[in-house]
């Protein structure tokens, strides 16, 4: 029996149709069971160990564990009353991180959620950038005067000019600033930089390391001071510069 050229023509590019479309169906399938495994991973441990990083040894943001107040106060710069308020602040804010942190654990990450998912994720950036720059704050206060190491003055050289040049420039970034004035050490072009910061910029440059850390809202300053020029001129005299030393230390490329 003679076979129609178009009817078998037909019939193989119904099979030609048929496995294409089963390897694209089989394609699919792997994609989405990919997609649900991603879904149902594991979400990564974000919490850092106190043994490792820049901050090992030292209580609060890395360990995740609330750190005390180093001074109750500060003689002749700030009150028992304002470093009581400082640290409120910031125990509010190491709150914030940790519920934020805690909800990551569970929170859908699938497109419907997104906008819950970013929210948390926005949260833990800006609590965890003031929890740290709390820590730093508290930690560079100095009870009496402490006069910059041969270090610091030779890299103050180096990078800033004299100390009177950087003080005027750190009392004017302070002056604009939001929340925090920060004089930072920049890895990626191995330079000192002081920078305005606000709560949505508190990371400054990216992989930027604290040296400084002068915190300028209100709430820092208003109980002890009636302006915000007066207190930063204090500050910049109860500087512990050796705690400055050993922080730059421990993150100069040489």
């Amino acid at each position: 029996m003679r076979k129609n050229p178009a009817s078998s023509q037909f019939l193989c590019d119904e099979g030609r149709r048929h496995i294409l479309g089963s390897a694209v169906l089989a394609g699919w399938l792997a994609g989405m069971g990919g997609v649900a495994r991603a879904l149902a991973a594991p979400v990564p441990n974000e919490t850092g160990l106190s043994f490792e990083g820049l901050l090992k040894d030292e209580p609060g943001f890395q360990p995740r564990k609330l750190a005390p107040l180093p001074v109750a106060e500060v003689p002749g710069f700030l009150s028992q009353a304002q470093m009581a308020h400082s640290y409120a602040v910031y125990r509010e804010d190491f709150a914030e991180l940790l519920a934020a942190e805690t909800s990551l654990k569970s929170v859908a990450r699938d497109s419907e959620r997104a906008d819950d998912y970013l929210a948390l994720r926005k949260q833990q950036i800006i609590s965890a950038n003031s929890v740290l720059l709390h820590e730093f704050y508290f930690r560079n206060l100095a009870l009496e005067r402490v006069d910059p190491p041969h270090f610091i003055q030779a890299n103050m050289a180096e990078h800033m000019g004299t100390m009177a040049t950087w003080s005027a420039d750190f009392a004017a970034c302070a002056r604009v600033a939001d929340v925090w004035a920060v004089l930072i050490y920049d890895p990626y072009d191995d330079r000192w930089h002081n920078l305005p910061l606000g709560a949505m910029s508190a990371a400054g440059m990216v992989g930027g390391n604290p040296l400084v850390v002068c915190k300028v809202s209100e709430d820092t300053w208003s109980l002890d001071y009636d302006d915000r020029e007066t207190y930063v001129g204090r500050f910049i005299e109860h500087i512990d510069w050796n705690v400055v030393a050993t922080r730059y230390r421990a993150v100069d490329r040489r």
